[in-house]
C-alpha cells in the first residue's frame, strides 16, 4: 500500500487513507513515511520486538539509539523525565517545532534498544505539516529512522521504499538532509 499525491496537491491524509498504514503499524509491520528530508521506518517507540525488525531491515546495530518523533510537547513525559534541566528546556524552546532532534534524559524504563543503552534520549518534534499529520493520526510518540541500509545514502523517493513495506509516500523527491542533532548537556552538535 503506497499513498500518493498528484504533484499540484499539498500532502493530506485522511483518515480512511491512513487507516491501512496505522492498521499495519499497529500489528507490529514495519512501515515507511517521509520525514523532513528523507524517507523513514517507523514502529512503536514501546516494543522492542518491533524496534528489533525495524533495525534488521535497515542492517543496524541494536546498539545505537533511535530517534522518537512528537507531535505535542505533553509527549515528553512518555520518554523523559518531567523536571528536564535548565539547558534542556531552552533547547526545547529554540529548536522546536523544527528540523532538530534534541538529546534528553531517558526515562529508566524505557527500552534498552530505544535509547541505545545510554542515559538520554533523542526526540524531536517537527514542524513540517506532513509528518504531524500522520502523528497526530496514530496519538502518540513514533520511533524514526531513515530506511536506507546502514552506510548507504538516503532514500529520497518513493522508489526507494522497500517493496511490500506499508508506506506514505510524496510525488517528488525529498532534500535528502537528515535533522541535526544537539545535545543541551554538552552544548554541541552531534550531527
Amino acid at each position: 500500500m503506497q499513498i500518493f499525491f498528484g504533484a499540484d496537491s499539498v500532502p493530506t491524509w485522511s483518515s480512511s487513507e491512513l487507516s491501512p498504514w496505522l492498521a499495519s503499524l499497529k500489528k507490529g509491520k514495519i512501515v515507511a513515511a517521509p520525514a523532513e528530508g528523507v524517507y523513514g521506518y517507523c514502529a512503536d517507540p514501546f516494543n522492542p520486538r518491533k524496534l528489533e525488525k525495524m533495525l534488521e531491515a535497515k542492517q543496524r546495530s541494536l546498539t545505537k539509539g533511535l530517534i522518537v518523533l512528537i507531535s505535542q510537547p505533553s509527549q515528553l513525559a512518555q520518554l523523559s523525565p518531567e523536571s528536564l534541566p535548565e539547558e534542556c528546556q531552552l533547547a526545547i524552546s529554540a529548536y522546536w517545532p523544527g528540523a532538530v532532534t534534541i538529546l534528553l534524559p531517558a526515562l529508566r524504563s524505557l527500552p534498552s534498544i530505544l535509547t541505545g543503552g545510554l542515559s538520554t534520549i533523542a526526540i524531536r518534534l517537527p514542524s513540517c505539516p506532513y509528518m504531524l499529520e500522520y502523528l497526530e493520526a496514530h496519538g502518540g510518540p513514533l520511533c524514526s529512522t531513515s530506511l536506507n541500509i546502514s552506510g548507504e545514502p538516503p532514500a529520497i523517493v518513493m522508489e526507494q521504499i522497500p517493496k511490500g513495506v506499508p508506506a506514505l509516500t510524496l510525488p517528488t523527491p525529498l532534500s535528502g538532509s537528515v535533522s541535526r542533532i544537539f545535545s543541551p548537556v554538552a552544548n554541541s552538535w552531534l550531527r
